[in-house]
């Protein structure tokens, strides 16, 4: 495939995809996706001709950086990705980047469905960042790879199985965490088990970190990063859940629920629960919602 870009080699790979009104109104879609080899010559500014088509401008950039390296300015930033980071960005946006020689990467332009909400909330979990290393880098690497792929054996992938595919990205990269130390990714696997042995008990955020051993601001961080939740709401999302269960396979009173699953009153509880499920236990309980 011939693709009229200076540094763009031979190799590279390029699609331009059109949504249906259906897919505009109800999925996730594509509007551009590829594989490119570069060198040094490549390079894109949101000035172009090729940024100010809509299929461009108007959408959402997802590119992961698999050698070499692409030099960023996003919204007047600096910034360089390396191989296993990913870049992410609004493309109404000032933006820019270049690569140096021997470089490829894989990229996605995208919308659709509450796309830009959740973009807006990846880029909180990242602390505003616009370049990081998802722990999920593979996953969404070869999510890219098979929409590019179809397209080049010409069996392309269905509208519904385009937004599928994106809305798992997009989890991927709420939720997936970023890459971290195994003695990190242990340190959460070991809080979550303890956080479930642990429900019944009025357990706090620090004696969650002292298992994990960290400091209760580091755990804090690494477990936002690695989950997508906070651990103090992690506990609470548990507890509910596990309220749900006594309170549908029980005879417990609500009060006797309450402190099943760790909390120190039936009022604190009660108010915890309507406020995550929208209505109170005993509602909860006559009709499971």
């Amino acid at each position: 495939m011939d693709i009229p870009e200076a540094g763009v080699l031979s190799g590279s790979l390029r699609y331009f995809f059109t949504p249906s009104s259906m897919a505009s109104e109800l999925f996730y879609y594509p509007t551009r996706a590829g594989r490119y080899f570069c060198d040094h010559r490549y390079a894109f500014d949101h000035s172009a001709e090729t940024a100010r088509l809509a299929s461009h401008r108007l959408n959402l950039m997802l590119i992961c950086v698999c050698r070499g390296e692409l030099r960023f300015v996003l919204e007047g930033e600096a910034v360089t990705a390396v191989p296993g980071q990913t870049a992410l960005f609004d493309c109404r946006q000032p933006h820019e980047y270049s690569a140096r020689d021997g470089t490829e990467f894989c990229w996605m332009l995208f919308n659709g469905l509450n796309a830009e909400a959740l973009y807006r909330r990846v880029l909180q979990n990242k602390g505003g960042r616009h370049v990081f290393a998802p722990a999920g880098f593979l996953e969404i690497t070869r999510g890219i790879g098979e929409l590019v792929s179809s397209c080049e054996t010409g069996e392309r992938m269905s509208e519904a199985a385009c937004s599928q595919l994106i809305h798992r990205l997009l989890c991927e990269l709420l939720l997936g965490g970023e890459s971290s130390g195994r003695e990190e990714s242990q340190a959460v696997r070991e809080a979550i088990g303890f956080i479930n042995r642990n429900l019944a008990r009025a357990i706090t955020v620090g004696d969650v970190a002292a298992a994990a051993r960290f400091s209760p601001a580091h755990f804090s961080r690494v477990f936002k990063l690695q989950t997508g939740y906070s651990p103090y709401e992690y506990i609470l999302l548990r507890r509910i859940d596990a309220a749900k269960h006594l309170l549908t396979s029980t005879r417990l009173s609500v009060k006797e629920v309450a402190y099943q699953v760790g909390y120190n009153s039936e009022e604190n509880f009660i108010h915890s629960f309507r406020k995550k499920v929208g209505v109170t236990p005993g509602v909860f309980r006559s009709v499971p919602v």
